[in-house]
């Protein structure tokens, strides 16, 4: 059973179609369309400090590893093998020297990606080390941080940072270290998610400990569209236990940074309607004098998660149900919304207009 959602005054903006965060095809168009083609953040420089580290993971449903070059560069490539597609890395992390060698038939490749070995192929012709290397994706590093992304072509770090990289120049990234992770697998699709770090109209009911840090009527979100950037900021309260500033890139990339640490998010879709919801935590000071105090600043953090995490699970289970079908939005609260939504529509190519739109 599906229901036609009521009439609403003329120039309400809606909400997108809420067959969207749940159709498996659409999600394996986004995958193509919009994951592979941005830079994801995969893991931090300091895994990788020497020729041969390397890193595993998984990037818009692709297994990938990055690893440190013996020239100092970080590269990353699809943990494929050329020969008969094993996967090259199966562990986490680890170093492994000069060769990235299969486990399966010990075809063997520099670090730089190149093939060096295709042991006993008899009288075979030989492989051009260029032609059958590993299949490469593009790796770079930015303060600290390594970001990946899938599609051969497009823009820069840097370039595709856009104002971030100059609105975050004063704090000191580069002199954070490490200190904790927390994951969570959660039933919400990734919009949902975006939208709901995009909106403090939920604020004062949802988070109590985020409104005594943060002076909450002077909270603000500019959009810069055409960057796909968004910038969170409201003045820390006397009391409050923070100073910072707040990025959110689309399509899920999550930047606190504070004087004396950072919460450093990112989103691993899973599939149309879930994700894995990964956060970093690092701080100037990791001595033991200081680990208490950082526990309590990740604790203070990941409430305000958990607290958004508890309310949009079920707004996700709604949008499966198949009776909500979209909903007006606020011009005063969710003007960044807005903004995220029309950057799914063109990330996804669709003409469909963007303003005044009828409910469906």
């Amino acid at each position: 059973m599906t229901m036609t959602s009521p009439a609403a005054p003329d120039g309400v903006t809606w909400t997108l179609p809420a067959a969207w965060y749940r159709d498996p095809e659409r999600y394996e168009a986004e995958r193509r369309n919009i994951f592979a083609r941005h830079w994801m953040l995969f893991t931090w420089s300091e895994r990788l400090r020497n020729p041969g580290d390397y890193v595993t993971g998984t990037v818009a449903g692709y297994p990938v590893f990055a690893i440190r070059g013996e020239d100092g560069q970080v590269r990353a490539f699809h943990n494929v093998c050329r020969h008969r597609g094993a996967q090259l890395l199966t562990k986490a992390e680890g170093q492994c020297g000069r060769l990235v060698v299969c486990p399966y038939h010990s075809w063997s490749y520099t670090l730089d990606g190149r093939l060096k070995r295709s042991p006993d192929f008899g009288s075979a012709p030989a492989f051009d080390p260029e032609e059958w290397g590993l299949y490469r994706i593009a790796a770079e590093e930015w303060r600290g941080l390594i970001f990946l992304r899938i599609a051969p072509e497009g823009q820069g770090l840097r370039e595709w940072l856009g104002p971030i990289d100059a609105l975050a120049a004063d704090y000191p990234l580069e002199q954070q270290h490490w200190f904790a992770e927390k994951t969570r697998d959660c039933a919400v699709d990734w919009k949902t998610y975006g939208e709901n770090y995009l909106e403090c109209y939920h604020c004062r009911t949802m988070h109590p400990g985020l409104c005594a840090s943060l002076d909450m009527s002077r909270y603000s979100i500019d959009v810069h569209d055409e960057a796909g950037v968004f910038h969170l900021h409201a003045p820390r309260r006397d009391a409050g236990l923070t100073r910072g500033v707040y990025f959110y890139r689309f399509p899920f990339l999550m930047l606190n940074l504070y004087d004396w640490g950072s919460s450093i998010a990112t989103l691993e879709p899973l599939g149309a309607g879930r994700l894995r919801h990964i956060n970093w935590y690092f701080f100037t000071d990791v001595s033991p004098e200081t680990a208490e105090e950082n526990r309590r600043s990740i604790e203070w953090s990941a409430q305000i998660v958990s607290e958004d995490l508890d309310i949009i699970t079920g707004v996700q289970r709604n949008l499966n149900a198949g009776i909500y079908q979209r909903g007006p939005l606020s011009p005063k609260h969710e003007h960044a919304v807005h903004a995220f939504q029309d950057m799914v529509r063109r990330g996804m190519d669709d003409p469909a207009p963007r303003h005044r739109a009828a409910a469906e």
